[in-house]
């Protein structure tokens, strides 16, 4: 009996260490298939990536069906597409006379050779019984280059001579925007349209130039620049800091850039601007060779208000600002998340896109309302939807480290400053703007690549800045150029004072710069 008692003891201990095997196997075999889950899902997110569509869409393929039924309403993940009859469009008529309205006319005359006029029939001379106009057509002619001599005239009065007195007068010659050089307003402004809004870098440049007669360098057009931006657009660009210090609501981003001379890897540019609703909107590009909260602590040093930016750490614990976090940012972490094919159920990151259209859907609706109506409209709807979301996201089991955890950890995270939106109607729930301002940059890194030192890429901050500021404000930039660049080398002392009647939105400049 002893025996088997010990037999059935040691039975019951092998069992027992068997079963702890198989549950740690089953660990085991969990983390495995999480870990390939994982590698899975990193594949079809970079693959995407490389190949994929950029816009962020819903297939309605995905989820297997057309609708959800979320929070007790459906929302639409697609809309279905419905036959629709053709109909044509009458041609509106002026629009072409209207175009050809502002550009001088000239008259091109076809007319018969004298032998082409001779009669085949009777062999005599025709005469002309009269025209008609065939079209009309746009032509286009060669930038024209002229050298101007500037001449100052000197006059005496006589009448004083003959009394033995000297009496003497100049005519008043306007000083030069560069001293000894051949750089005229027109030249830079002309140089700067090409590189900042046209995006040809100063190496592509040249060429154009040459066909115009003009044999200039890229250190020609490079020193040009980097010399107004310090000595005239600088001061300007300042004047634009002190108007947004004075705003409430502000937008921040930033974006990587090479400039040689730095020791840095990458440098970058912020860009930080004022609400594109208000009256006298405000663009600065600022470019730093770091990436640290300093920087937007320092240049935000005197701003107290909000801050829309996206959720890198560098907007938090800024003295006196308040983070509003991009919806937008949040939507695009699930979006990630969305699994490359299609399932039986409908996928968790489905159900919070969903919602997020919805969001984005009512405040499209409500864009053109006050801000006070706007944030009443929120608080009625779209709070009581978030609430709901959050909710339902805790309900969620998503694989550790997986995008759709790392999007709930996201949105968990910075529920706060995304509520924000709830606090002030002028708030946007999408960081857009700032996106859309960083594009004009990246379009141009695209094609110059980088700054050869740290002042050309301080001076194309600078320019860029006075540059968007003045199309926000509703001015032709390059006549906008061309009017600073005539006007401040001609000013006794570059005050703040004396800069206000220069703004873009000073009447003297509206009257003369506009559109």
């Amino acid at each position: 009996m002893l025996n088997q008692s010990n037999e059935k003891d040691k039975n019951n201990e092998t069992a027992t260490q068997l079963v702890a095997m198989l549950h740690e196997q089953m660990k085991v075999n969990e983390a495995l298939t999480n870990e390939v889950k994982l590698l899975r899902e990193q594949l079809a997110y970079l693959t995407t990536k490389l190949y994929g569509k950029s816009k962020e869409s819903l297939p309605e393929q995905l989820s297997g069906q057309t609708s959800l039924d979320l929070f007790g309403e459906p929302m639409a993940l697609a809309s279905q597409v419905e036959e629709t009859p053709i109909h044509t469009t009458p041609r509106k008529k002026g629009i072409k006379a209207k175009k050809l309205a502002n550009f001088p006319t000239k008259e091109v005359h076809h007319k018969l050779s004298e032998e082409a006029r001779i009669c085949t029939k009777c062999g005599t001379p025709m005469i002309e019984m009269g025209t008609k106009k065939v079209r009309e057509e746009i032509a286009f002619h060669q930038a024209r280059l002229e050298t101007l001599h500037h001449v100052q005239h000197s006059y005496c009065c006589k009448i004083c001579e003959r009394m033995g007195e000297t009496s003497l007068k100049k005519a008043r010659v306007p000083k030069p925007l560069l001293p000894n050089s051949l750089a005229s307003s027109s030249i830079v402004a002309e140089t700067i349209r090409l590189k900042f809004k046209q995006k040809v870098p100063a190496y592509r440049q040249i060429e154009y130039w040459k066909q115009a007669g003009l044999d200039i360098s890229r250190e020609n057009i490079a020193n040009w620049h980097i010399l107004v931006g310090k000595e005239y657009l600088a001061l300007l660009v300042e004047r634009f800091h002190q108007e947004l210090r004075n705003r409430t609501v502000a937008y921040a981003d930033e974006t990587p850039y090479r400039v040689l001379e730095s020791t840095k890897t990458t440098t970058y540019y912020w860009v930080f601007s004022s609400s594109l609703q208000e009256e006298h909107p405000v663009v600065l590009y600022h470019h730093s060779e770091t990436r640290g909260r300093e920087v937007p602590q320092r240049f935000l040093s005197a701003y107290q208000g909000y801050l829309h930016c996206d959720g890198y750490a560098s907007y938090d614990g800024l003295t006196g600002i308040l983070p509003v976090r991009c919806w937008a940012h949040v939507r695009r972490k699930f979006h990630e998340a969305l699994p490359k094919e299609p399932g039986e159920k409908v996928h968790p990151a489905a159900h919070v896109l969903a919602v997020f259209s919805t969001c984005f859907k009512k405040e499209q609706d409500w864009k053109s309302l006050p801000p006070e109506e706007r944030l009443q409209k929120r608080e009625e709807e779209l709070h009581p939807l978030m609430d709901q979301l959050y909710e339902y996201i805790r309900t969620i089991s998503a694989v550790p480290k997986s995008k759709l955890d790392r999007a709930i950890q996201y949105m968990e995270s910075h529920r706060v400053a995304m509520e924000r939106v709830f606090e002030d109607g002028r708030l946007e729930l999408t960081n857009n703007q700032s996106e859309r301002l960083v594009k004009e940059l990246v379009m141009g890194r695209k094609n110059y690549l980088f700054s050869a030192s740290l002042a050309g890429a301080q001076t194309s901050g600078h320019i860029l800045s006075v540059l968007k500021t003045a199309e926000l404000n509703g001015l032709d930039s390059t006549a906008y150029f061309r009017y600073l660049f005539e006007e401040l080398p001609n000013l006794p002392v570059l005050t703040p004072e004396k800069l206000d009647a220069y703004l873009p939105w000073s009447e003297t400049v509206q009257t003369r710069c506009k559109k």
